[in-house]
């Protein structure tokens, strides 16, 4: 059974496709580490990878937020700053933010143009050492209008270093960014240039 159990995760396939040639419909999405998001199977008690326990759930864990693409800016400025609000209305959170954000915080002028310039140049870091439910929180203000990855606290404490491990699936972004529609004149623009490119590929027949 080690035997079956290693080879399930050098190849990063389950069981039934090693044994049977096929994936069954529950394993289809293979089971992975919470912290380094690693393949595990159900044999591991402790990632192979990382050491981390695998009985500890999501809930239990903190985790590092990072902005990674910003479809609509204006909504991602304004939800963000109400989200800070919030993390900061609770006498009980342990979150760390960013300087700027307490700064204007203690100064009583938290809006969002506090975050308008930290968000100049993605990705960047949000949060870090936020609880289950704030990562939650986040993702159900910001997911729609922007690209979000969570990565455990012990990840590292910077881009680079996050850069380097998998975030969180289940706490991260699932679906694309909303994109914004062409502009009328970026459609008059698109339609012009099919009409030319039309006509150059008649003229060659």
């Amino acid at each position: 059974m080690a035997y079956l159990a290693e080879m399930c995760r050098l190849f990063g396939v389950s069981s039934d496709w090693l044994l049977l040639g096929e994936e069954s419909a529950l394993e289809r999405t293979p089971a992975r580490c919470p912290g380094c998001q690693a393949i595990v199977t159900g044999l591991d008690r402790f990632c192979p990878n990382c050491g981390r326990s695998l009985a500890e759930r999501l809930e239990d864990g903190t985790y590092t937020l990072v902005i990674n693409h910003i479809t609509d800016p204006k909504m991602v400025r304004d939800r963000l700053a109400q989200f800070y609000r919030e993390v900061l209305q609770d006498e009980t959170y342990s979150a760390v933010l960013p300087d700027a954000i307490l700064r204007d915080a203690e100064a009583g002028v938290l809006s969002s143009h506090s975050v308008e310039n930290m968000l100049l140049f993605p990705p960047v870091i949000l949060i870090t050492n936020a609880s289950y439910t704030t990562v939650q929180r986040a993702l159900k203000l910001l997911d729609h209008f922007a690209d979000l990855r969570s990565y455990p606290s012990d990840a590292g404490s910077d881009l680079e270093q996050l850069s380097k491990r998998s975030p969180v699936d289940d706490l991260s972004s699932r679906e694309e960014p909303r994109r914004e529609p062409l502009s009328f004149g970026a459609a008059v623009g698109a339609v012009i240039l099919g009409l030319i490119v039309t006509v150059l590929l008649l003229s060659f027949l």
